[in-house]
C-alpha cells in the first residue's frame, strides 16, 4: 500500500512540475466565449444589412490628383494577369488600363505616365490624361551618361599615362576646379537635369504613389526622362538636389478604419506549443551557428476576437476566430456613408468588400 502511496506521490509531483512548465512557458487557460449569440466572421448578427465581396483583389492604390478616383494595382477576375486600372470610391472599376511594370504619377501635366522596361537601359512609356484616362501623345528618351566623374578625372583632368601605360603624370588642379569643368562639359545635360519636375511611382507593392523617382522624370514640356546611371556623384555634381526625396501632399488618401471597432476585449480559445527546436540555433563564432539554446519552448496563443461594423447608423456584430482564414480587420475605408442608404466600401487583406442594406443595390 506504502508502494502504490509513492508512486501517486511522484505522479502527482511530475503532473504538477510539468503543469507548472507549461504555465512557465506560456501556457494560458482558454476562456469562456463571452458572446456565443454572435456568429463567427464573415456571418453577422444585423439580417438588415449585407457585407458582400467583391470579385477584384486590390493589390496596392493611390489617389489620382484633381480627381475623386483611385489608380489601383489588381487581380482582375477576367484576366490571368494583374493589371493597373481606375477605381471609383463605390468600388467599380472605371477603366482596365492593362500591364505595365510601372505607373507614374504626374502632377504637372495632370496625366498618367506607364512604363514597360524593355532592357536593362531602355524603356517605353505611354501616357494617359487623369481626367478622360485617353491615351495622349508623349515623348521620351533614355539617357546614360557615357563618362562618369571618376573617368573624366583620371582621363582628363587627373592621372595621365604613357602608351605603356608606365609613367603617370598628375595634373595639379585648384579645390573644386574638377567638378566645375566637368559639370561645363556636360553643361546641356545639367541644364535639362536641374530643370525636371518629379514624376511618382505607383507599382505592386513597393511603391504608393507619394514618394517621387530618382530615374523617371520630366520636363516643362511633357517630355520623360529615363536615367541610366551607375555613378550617383556624376548626377549629383550636374544636379546637386537630384536624388532628394520629394513627397506627395494628398488630403485625398482613403481613411483608416472608422467604421470597424472592437466592443469587447478578445478572449484565448487554444493554446499551440512550438518546441523552439533549432539545429542551427547553436554554435561557434564563425561557424555558422548563433548562441540561442537549441531548445526554446514556448505557448503561443489563438484569439476570438469581437468586432462591431457600423453602417452610418446601422451597426453589426460578429466574432472572428484566428485559427479561420476569414479575417475582419480592414486596412483603409474607401469612402464615407452619408446615411445608411449609402454603401460602405472596404478593403480586407487585399479584398474588396461591400456593406448596405438588404434590398439595397449597391
Amino acid at each position: 500500500m506504502k508502494k502504490y502511496a509513492i508512486r501517486i506521490l511522484i505522479c502527482t509531483a511530475l503532473c504538477a512540475f510539468i503543469i507548472f512548465m507549461c504555465f512557465c512557458w506560456g501556457y494560458k487557460i482558454p476562456q469562456k466565449d463571452k458572446h456565443e449569440e454572435w456568429p463567427e466572421y464573415p456571418n453577422h448578427s444585423n439580417k438588415d444589412l449585407v457585407i458582400q465581396l467583391d470579385k477584384k483583389e486590390i493589390l496596392n492604390l493611390t489617389t489620382i490628383p484633381k480627381s475623386d478616383l483611385l489608380l489601383i494595382y489588381y487581380k482582375n477576375p477576367d484576366s490571368a494577369n494583374n493589371t493597373y486600372g481606375v477605381l471609383s470610391r463605390k468600388g467599380k472599376l472605371v477603366i482596365d488600363l492593362g500591364y505595365y511594370t510601372t505607373i507614374y504619377i504626374d502632377e504637372y501635366h495632370n496625366r498618367l505616365i506607364a512604363e514597360n522596361s524593355t532592357s536593362h537601359d531602355s524603356s517605353i512609356f505611354a501616357a494617359y490624361d487623369a481626367k478622360t484616362f485617353k491615351r495622349i501623345p508623349t515623348r521620351y528618351r533614355n539617357i546614360k551618361i557615357d563618362q562618369s566623374f571618376d573617368t573624366y578625372s583620371k582621363t582628363e583632368r587627373g592621372v595621365k599615362t604613357d602608351s605603356k601605360g608606365d609613367k603617370q603624370t598628375q595634373i595639379d588642379v585648384k579645390s573644386g576646379e574638377e567638378k566645375a569643368l566637368f559639370k561645363e562639359k556636360y553643361i546641356k545635360l545639367a541644364n535639362i537635369l536641374n530643370g525636371l519636375h518629379e514624376l511618382y511611382p505607383f507599382d505592386d507593392d513597393q511603391r504608393d504613389g507619394y514618394r517621387n523617382s530618382s530615374y523617371v522624370k520630366t520636363d516643362r514640356n511633357g517630355i520623360i526622362y529615363r536615367f541610366y546611371y551607375s555613378d550617383k556623384e556624376s548626377i549629383e555634381i550636374l544636379c546637386k538636389n537630384f536624388f532628394n526625396d520629394v513627397f506627395r501632399d494628398d488630403q485625398s488618401k482613403p481613411t483608416n478604419a472608422n467604421h470597424i471597432s472592437t466592443p469587447d476585449s478578445s478572449i484565448i480559445v487554444a493554446n499551440t506549443f512550438n518546441s523552439g527546436f533549432g539545429i542551427f540555433t547553436r554554435g561557434t563564432a564563425g561557424s555558422g551557428g548563433g548562441n540561442g539554446p537549441l531548445l526554446d519552448p514556448k505557448f503561443e496563443q489563438t484569439y476570438l476576437d469581437y468586432y462591431q461594423l457600423r453602417l452610418h447608423q446601422l451597426k453589426t456584430f460578429f466574432k472572428q476566430d484566428n485559427r479561420k482564414d476569414h479575417t475582419a480587420v480592414y486596412s483603409v475605408e474607401l469612402n464615407e456613408p452619408k446615411s445608411d442608404n449609402d454603401t460602405l466600401v472596404f478593403l480586407t487583406e487585399s479584398r474588396l468588400y461591400y456593406l448596405y442594406k438588404v434590398n439595397k443595390k449597391k
